[in-house]
């Protein structure tokens, strides 16, 4: 199906995410007309002409979908749905399946197997330990692609009262990449609230992840070194530790994830 916010070279893609806007739009979320939802060679990104600080999406709470109880399988790069819970609403379920078969289309479980720091195969046992130096829990223990996955795209919440938080994943809102200098998601407890900001110098939208991680906690657990984080990042590395990393990762920088700690490394000794 064709759709006027979706651009997309993959026409599975464009399908997937048009099905995405149309169930979010019957559940009572919002979307601007200025905002268009890109896929380009598996990447998915939004653009949006409308000034900064404008109204953007509103994601109902009813459109999250509950990631960590589902059951999962992974099977030749790609996330297979083992079974539902039954608590899921329809409107959750319904998700639940687009989303899972957009991640598929993009090949995003295989990409991720190339590209992030925490799955690649190919990471010498050198570089990891150097970074567990600084981040003990780097690919200790060794987590599932699908895990990751989630873990770059979910939000962790509440969703209940005194219910202890759990990962959520909101359709649309996860297409957001990340920028120190983002929007800022507003959770009301009943829907997420962001507004266009443009931080790239180009229509792309960005948010702000939180959680104040430096560079080299980015790129461990994003897969990318944050080059936007502000110069006065605290952290407490010793600059021979990073030294390390960054010679060790120079060895291995034709692989995309030691790059990113190449990169990471690089950005934090300049912060010196």
């Amino acid at each position: 199906m064709s759709h006027p916010l979706v651009q997309a070279a993959n026409p599975v893609v464009a399908d997937l995410l048009a099905a995405t806007l149309e169930i979010l739009r019957d559940a009572g979320g919002y979307i601007s007309p200025t905002t268009r939802l890109i896929e380009r060679d598996g990447q998915l990104s939004i653009e949006s002409i409308a000034e900064d600080g404008s109204p953007m999406l509103r994601i109902p709470r009813e459109c999250f979908v509950r990631v960590d109880r589902v059951t999962w399988a992974e099977q030749d790069s790609r996330m297979v749905i083992v079974e539902v819970p039954e608590e899921f609403t329809d409107i959750e379920t319904e998700l639940l399946y687009v989303q899972v078969a957009l991640h598929n289309a993009c090949g995003k479980l295989a990409w991720m197997e190339r590209t992030h720091p925490s799955l690649d195969s190919d990471l010498s046992d050198e570089l990891i330990e150097a970074v567990r130096e600084l981040i003990p829990s780097f690919r200790n223990p060794q987590m599932a692609a699908t895990d990751v996955l989630w873990a770059n795209r979910c939000f962790r919440l509440a969703l209940e009262p005194e219910a202890p938080p759990e990962r959520a994943l909101l359709p649309v809102l996860d297409l957001l990449n990340h920028h120190a200098d983002g929007a800022v998601a507003d959770w009301t407890g009943e829907e997420f609230v962001v507004s266009a900001v443009k931080p790239f110098g180009t229509n792309e939208v960005a948010l702000n992840y939180g959680m104040k991680r430096d560079p080299l906690e980015m790129a461990v657990v994003y897969g990318f070194a944050d080059t936007s984080a502000p110069q006065h990042a605290r952290h407490d590395y010793p600059p021979e530790t990073l030294a390390r990393i960054r010679d060790l990762a120079r060895i291995e920088s034709s692989k995309p994830a030691s790059a990113a700690l190449l990169r990471a490394a690089c950005v934090l000794l300049e912060m010196e």
